[in-house]
């Protein structure tokens, strides 16, 4: 089911091959194509090690070798649903979907035709080819047969996903159209197949190994995902960069700032308290952070725009370093204090409380909420103001919150989110225009910055914090075995168990107690 939260604003400038949030390209004045992504379509720039892991996974699974990210602006947009996916986009096209696979603990793309179109330059694994008389029925949705196979490749293992080819003339000739299929599957041997000059017709799913397809007479080789047309190779030979990307979104980014800048002196001087920033190290509070310079700093654009205006930060006890590290950054970049406050020990609470589950989210009162209603109880008797880094695309709820409401934690605070309609590639292009000081984190493949646990992540985000802080994961692995063997709690509790919900009498239970 599609979750539509907004606008869908991601186009693409195929001139300048960059993203472009405006239907006209600011740099080159072209007009620009909408990208087919899945909604809420909140797609962020994917940096050196999101392309690292993207490499590996497509050489492990495709024996694909060369970067065809190279030199190019790449997205990644996160697909919402119980596991791991994210949309891969080149060229303005998506042309994979990178995920985590429980089942088997690997990571894997599953190629769109688009992508296969890409990869078969440099691809020599998880190939099925056809016979040439044989798209005419897959087009009209007939899965792959034995009979209609031409060759496949001596790797294919069932339900791996494959790129399906269309013999051409050069293979018929050094082959021979013979009754069956190639060479390979009749001998078992390897055989030579430039698959770099053949039409991609589609791709899909095998539904049986190299070895049962050689013994085989009849039956489904592949499903078919999807198929269209066999067309080449299609590459977009243009480099691009952020730079490129900025200089092509000026026009509606200048409409974004303009929009929230007058929004957030607007609100400032109707609620008439003080007023705040909230600043967590993250990407979206960044944004505000820049805006609120923007709207209340003595700037010649804007009569009369000096407000005072003060930023808040909460430590949780389980930030990682490198946000610590943004914090003091910020302060020495700008040259502006940051207020900071900090929980209790989060290890202590947690041996006290248990650790927090989607349906046992204590570390959001003790942590976050409690510490910072004391610093404003203190700070501000009357109450305050605090700009948010809320956008509507991040989540249904989220999405239904007003522009500006009263927290339901703290009664003295008074929230305002000014860039609600703002998008991720909104932010971040924002944040390389203004040339910030952004979290290092979000170059080691995260799309959130924050605690470096919590109960709402799926294994695929977890198996990246153990990709990328292996200690620290370690250490919360270790308090979660040693709470299961206190409480009598089974390894499945700690493999995925702890972050939806545990038994409260201590029994063990079977996996299912955990899918509920």
């Amino acid at each position: 089911m599609k979750t539509v939260l907004g606008k869908i604003h991601l186009r693409w400038c195929e001139n300048c091959n960059v993203p472009v949030l405006d239907k006209k390209c600011s740099k080159c004045g072209n007009p620009t194509f909408e990208v087919k992504i899945t909604p809420p379509a909140d797609a962020r720039p994917a940096f050196e090690n999101d392309i690292t892991l993207i490499n590996e996974t497509l050489y492990n699974q495709f024996g694909i070798t060369e970067n065809l990210f190279e030199n190019k602006i790449t997205l990644v947009n996160k697909v919402p649903g119980i596991e791991y996916m994210q949309e891969i986009i080149i060229d303005g096209q998506v042309v994979g979907i990178l995920n985590y696979n429980e089942k088997k603990s690997q990571w894997k793309v599953i190629p769109t035709i688009e992508g296969a179109r890409r990869f078969i330059n440099t691809l020599n694994k998880k190939v099925i080819i056809v016979k040439h008389d044989v798209p005419k029925y897959i087009l009209k949705g007939a899965s792959i047969l034995r009979p209609g196979l031409a060759y496949a490749s001596n790797d294919i293992q069932i339900d791996d996903d494959v790129i399906i080819l269309v013999e051409n003339e050069e293979l018929i000739s050094k082959y021979g159209n013979i009754e069956g299929v190639y060479t390979d599957l009749l001998e078992k041997t390897p055989l030579e197949i430039n698959v770099k000059k053949m039409d991609i017709l589609g791709v899909g799913k095998a539904r049986m190994n190299y070895n049962e397809i050689i013994e085989a007479q009849k039956g489904m080789i592949a499903k078919v995902r999807k198929s269209e047309e066999p067309k080449p190779a299609n590459i977009n030979p243009i480099h691009s960069d952020f730079k490129t990307m900025v200089e092509a979104n000026k026009t509606p980014m200048d409409k974004f700032e303009t929009q929230s800048v007058g929004f957030m002196r607007n609100t400032a001087e109707k609620i008439n308290l003080p007023t705040t920033v909230a600043y967590s190290g993250g990407k979206d509070s960044l944004a505000v952070y820049l805006l609120a310079k923007k709207a209340f700093n003595n700037d010649p654009e804007i009569e009369k725009s000096q407000i005072n205006y003060e930023i808040l930060f909460n430590d949780t006890g389980i930030e990682f370093n490198e946000t610590l590290e943004n914090i003091d950054m910020m302060e020495k970049h700008y040259g502006k204090e940051i207020l900071k406050t900090k929980s209790n020990d989060f290890w202590e609470l947690a041996k006290k409380y248990g650790p927090p589950s989607r349906d046992n989210r204590w570390c959001s009162e003790e942590c976050k909420l409690r510490p910072l209603g004391e610093l404003i109880d203190s700070k501000y008797p009357k109450g305050c103001l605090t700009f948010v880094g809320l956008r509507k695309y991040e989540s249904i709820n989220r999405s239904k919150k007003p522009r500006i409401w009263q927290s339901p934690n703290i009664k003295k605070q008074t929230l305002a989110a000014p860039i609600l309609e703002w998008t991720a590639m909104h932010v971040w292009i924002y944040i390389f225009r203004n040339e910030a000081p952004y979290n290092v984190l979000y170059e080691q493949n995260f799309d959130r910055v924050g605690c470096f646990m919590c109960p709402a992540m799926e294994t695929g985000e977890i198996e990246l914090i153990k990709r990328n802080y292996a200690e620290l994961w370690e250490k919360w692995e270790n308090f979660l075995k040693n709470w299961a063997k206190e409480n009598n709690y089974d390894e499945e509790w700690v493999k995925k168990g702890w972050k939806l919900k545990y038994p409260k009498d201590g029994k063990k239970r079977d996996n299912s107690d955990y899918n509920n």
